[in-house]
């Protein structure tokens, strides 16, 4: 929720504004404006800067006619006692307070940007764009561990460049970045999980309507969120059975490791440090490293959380199955406002939908499938290019075979409807999805509705 611009007549109402009181640090205090002081540094508020005489996100307060600015205009402010010149600590507002989403259109509106993937197309020109923009960064976070690892060394500059590469055309080429994440390597996990979790951070961000930059911070935060198992027992980190308790202990400590690694670094926003160390803190105060609850979570650690578990949950790894894209926002539904916040979780199946370009299908007809496009209509019915055994060598290795748009063939030939029967685990074909993707980039448009 945003709180309205405040009147003589009216209470606190929903919210119009782009800034929100959707967490705070401990040195931050939610505050009725009679309660600001001359000397209070105010954070943020019920109302957009740029709508305010002051021309820096954030003011200190030097006269009484700055402190009444605020006084008529606002119903609640945040002060940073860390930054204010006055020490007084003023009782907290009595407003109701959880996490909010900034201005967050309605999602049944389909030009809202949580919608951006349904919108999508594939094409000539943002497959080529995509796969160069996801080679780049996968490359940057290889040798950005490969440094860490052989010589203790981070080039984070290196990495942002191919963040905000991403970042600024994501909207454009979002359905084939999805795509791209779809692709898993057994060999690659750890980089390419990371790389995976800062395109869809990126995507949940935008599909929140968050600003641009922190679109970028979303997709830094992902980048780097398991920096920390670089330090780890790589056998342990890699052990196919269950984990001793102390192991389990082990593992836990990378979120903190990975935070140590990042304070020191003045070029790493606040936030994203903060996201690299809450990512396996929950709602319900049994996350670690430090157990807080939903009420001094970031938002960032919250949206990095979320996608994290997915990707993790869609991925092989030495202890655990792949499951499919269903199963993992099932399990996601199940434990939200528990294990995962509620909103993230809600959006993100929403920015993902029923299913995703690049999502591994089978069909009523027994055929096996790759996801185009869904139907904005029907999601059974997705435009889908069918997958043809090769016939050759020893394995069940699947060519590329026609393109048929479900929902059109079904109108015209009800008596002979096919729709998806069941959705499959990422990789559970042996087929090569890039190259799939390569040549739907040429062959676009050409669909077949017989």
């Amino acid at each position: 929720m945003f709180w309205s611009r405040k009147s003589d007549a009216e209470k606190p109402a929903e919210p119009q504004g782009e800034e929100s009181v959707a967490w705070l640090w401990d040195n931050e205090i939610l505050i009725e404006p009679q309660n600001l002081q001359v000397g209070h540094f105010v954070a943020r508020m019920d109302k957009r800067w740029r709508d305010t005489p002051f021309p820096l996100e954030g003011v200190m307060i030097l006269s009484e006619d700055q402190r009444s600015w605020f006084l008529e205009n606002c119903h609640w402010l945040v002060i940073d006692l860390l930054r204010s010149r006055n020490g007084y600590r003023p009782p907290r507002a009595n407003i109701p307070y959880r996490r909010i989403v900034r201005n967050r259109t309605d999602a049944e509106n389909p030009e809202a940007p949580v919608n951006m993937l349904r919108r999508a197309r594939l094409n000539a020109d943002t497959v080529p764009e995509s796969i160069e923009g996801h080679d780049l960064l996968y490359r940057r976070a290889g040798a950005l561990i490969d440094s860490i690892q052989r010589h203790g060394r981070m080039d984070i500059e290196s990495a942002r460049l191919g963040i905000r590469q991403i970042a600024e055309t994501l909207e454009h080429n979002i359905a084939a970045m999805v795509w791209l994440t779809r692709i898993k390597d057994v060999d690659q996990y750890t980089a390419e999980h990371c790389v995976n979790v800062a395109i869809l951070s990126m995507g949940l961000a935008r599909s929140l309507n968050w600003k641009p930059e922190e679109v970028e911070q979303a997709g830094l935060a992902g980048l780097l969120h398991d920096l920390g198992k670089t330090k780890l027992d790589q056998d342990i980190l890699n052990k196919p059975g269950r984990l001793t308790p102390e192991e389990q202990e082990h593992v836990r400590h990378h979120s903190r490791l990975g935070y140590e690694m990042l304070k020191s670094d003045e070029t790493i926003h606040p936030r994203i440090r903060q996201a690299v160390l809450e990512h396996h803190e929950r709602p319900d105060g049994k996350g670690y490293p430090l157990g807080r609850d939903r009420s001094s979570l970031h938002p960032l650690g919250a949206l990095v959380s979320v996608v994290d578990a997915y990707d993790a949950i869609t991925s092989f790894r030495p202890y655990s199955a792949a499951r499919s894209h269903h199963e993992a926002l099932g399990i996601l539904w199940k434990t939200r406002d528990r294990q995962f916040d509620a909103e993230m979780v809600e959006v993100l199946i929403q920015f993902l939908g029923w299913i995703t370009p690049g999502t591994l299908v089978r069909l009523t007809d027994k055929d096996h499938a790759v996801v185009l496009q869904a139907s904005a209509e029907h999601r059974l019915w997705p435009i889908v290019r069918k997958l043809v055994p090769d016939g050759e060598g020893d394995g069940d290795r699947y060519r590329p075979g026609r393109r048929i748009d479900l929902a059109e063939h079904n109108k015209a030939h009800p008596e002979k409807s096919v729709r998806v029967a069941e959705v499959l685990p990422d990789g559970a074909l042996d087929v090569d999805l890039e190259d799939l993707l390569r040549d739907e980039a040429q062959a676009a448009g050409d669909i077949d509705h017989d």
